[in-house]
C-alpha cells in the first residue's frame, strides 16, 4: 500500500467536507487494479452536531505504472460529465491537485456497494467454468452491458463539454490519433525499433480507416471494470484511457479472445455469443457494425497492448520500489509481441 499520513487526510477531509471530530475508521487499498491507485475509506464525523457515517473512493495517480502518463483530472471530468446521463457510474465529488495530501492528485467519488467479477488465466482452460454461473443474472448483466455501451456511444459529448479529450476530426482522424498516440507510448518506452512494432504501425498507417461518427470511447470496456449488484451493473469502471474516436475500436477491444469464456462457448466479455452481442448493441445503439474497420482496429488493439506492456515494464525498471503487478505485467511482452503477430497475419493486406 501506499504511504498515507493517515492524520493528514483526517483533517482534509474533515475541511472538505465541513466536518467535526472526522476519523477514518477502515481504509484499504483495492488491489484487484493494475493501474490508477484506488482506497477505500470509511468516514465517521459529526456534521450540524449529528454524527454521520459515510464511504467513499479515492482514486489516485501512481509514481508510474501502466497507462503512464496520468492524470486523474480525465477520469474525474469525464466521469462528473456522464452524471448527468443515464450510464451508470459513480457520483463524484471533487478533484484534488495539490499533491501535498496524498503525493499525487487524486479525485473523490462514492463507493458502490456491490461485486467486481474477476477470472484468473488458469480457469479459461476449464470448458465447464463460467465466471457467471446463473444463467438467469448472466443474461441481465448482458443487458445492461449493451445497453450502456450504447448509452456510451450515443452520449451527447459536445453538450457535456467534453472537447478537451481531443476531437480527432473527421476522415481517418480517430484511426490516425490512436495509432499516433499509441506509437509515441511505445517509442517513449524505448520500444519503437523492434522489427515487428515498426512493421504494424507502418501497416496500421497505411490502411487508416475512414471514420463516419466520432464518439466517446470507454477504451477499457469488459467484465471486470464493472459492479453488479442485484444481476444489474451498477457501475461502470475504469476510465483511464477515455476518448473520442470510432465505436469499433471499443467493439474490437471487447470481443477480443483475451475477454472471452473458454472453449466451446466463447461468450463476448463472458456473458453472451458473438452474433447476440452484434445483433444487440445495433439494436441498442443504431450503430451498424462494421466487419471491415474491426480488422484494423484488432490489430490496434494489439498494438494497444504491447503499449500497455511496455509502459509496465519501462516503469518496473526505472522507477525503484515499484510495486511488483508492473513487473509481472511487464513480463507477457512477449505473448503480447506474439498475439500481435498473429492479428498481423491474419488480417494482413494483400
Amino acid at each position: 500500500m501506499s504511504q498515507i499520513d493517515r492524520d493528514k487526510l483526517e483533517r482534509y477531509l474533515a475541511e472538505k467536507l465541513e466536518a467535526d471530530e472526522l476519523s477514518i475508521t477502515n481504509i484499504w487499498q483495492n488491489l484487484e487494479g493494475w493501474s490508477m491507485e484506488t482506497f477505500s475509506l470509511s468516514l465517521s464525523y459529526r456534521k450540524d452536531g449529528r454524527l454521520q457515517e459515510r464511504n467513499i473512493i479515492i482514486r489516485k495517480e501512481p509514481i508510474s505504472g501502466l497507462l503512464e502518463p496520468y492524470d486523474a483530472s480525465i477520469e474525474y471530468r469525464v466521469l462528473t460529465a456522464i452524471n448527468k446521463t443515464e450510464i451508470a457510474v459513480p457520483q463524484t465529488y471533487w478533484y484534488e491537485p495539490d499533491p501535498e495530501v496524498m503525493g499525487l492528485p487524486f479525485y473523490v467519488m462514492e463507493r458502490v456497494e456491490g461485486e467486481v467479477h474477476f477470472f484468473s488465466v488458469s480457469s479459461m482452460f476449464d470448458p465447464n467454468w463460467r465466471l457467471v454461473p446463473d444463467d438467469a443474472e448472466r443474461l441481465s448483466l448482458a443487458e445492461d452491458f449493451v445497453r450502456n455501451l450504447a448509452l456510451i456511444h450515443n452520449v451527447d459529448w459536445k453538450g457535456l463539454g467534453l472537447e478537451f479529450l481531443g476531437e480527432p476530426g473527421p476522415g481517418t482522424g480517430s484511426a490516425r490519433q490512436q495509432v499516433d498516440y499509441w506509437e509515441e507510448v511505445i517509442a517513449r518506452a524505448g520500444f519503437r525499433k523492434k522489427p515487428v512494432v515498426a512493421y504494424a504501425a507502418n501497416w496500421l498507417r497505411d490502411n487508416l480507416p475512414e471514420n463516419e461518427r466520432v464518439c466517446l470511447v470507454h477504451g477499457d470496456y469488459r467484465t471486470g471494470n464493472y459492479i453488479t449488484r442485484d444481476s444489474h451493473i451498477m457501475a461502470i469502471l475504469d476510465w483511464e484511457m477515455v476518448h473520442l474516436g470510432d465505436p469499433m475500436e471499443d467493439i474490437s477491444y471487447i470481443i477480443s479472445s483475451v475477454w472471452r469464456s473458454p472453449a466451446p462457448h466463447r461468450w463476448v466479455s463472458h456473458l453472451l455469443p458473438e452474433d447476440e452481442f452484434f445483433a444487440k448493441y445495433e439494436e441498442k445503439s443504431g450503430i451498424k457494425i462494421d466487419e471491415e474497420k474491426l480488422k484494423f482496429y484488432h490489430i490496434l488493439t494489439g498494438f494497444k497492448a504491447v503499449g500497455i506492456t511496455v509502459t509496465a515494464a519501462n516503469a518496473f525498471r526505472t522507477t525503484p520500489g515499484l510495486d511488483l503487478k508492473s513487473g509481472v505485467f511487464g513480463m507477457t511482452l512477449y505473448i503480447q509481441y506474439f498475439n500481435l503477430i498473429l492479428g498481423l497475419n491474419k488480417y494482413l493486406s494483400p
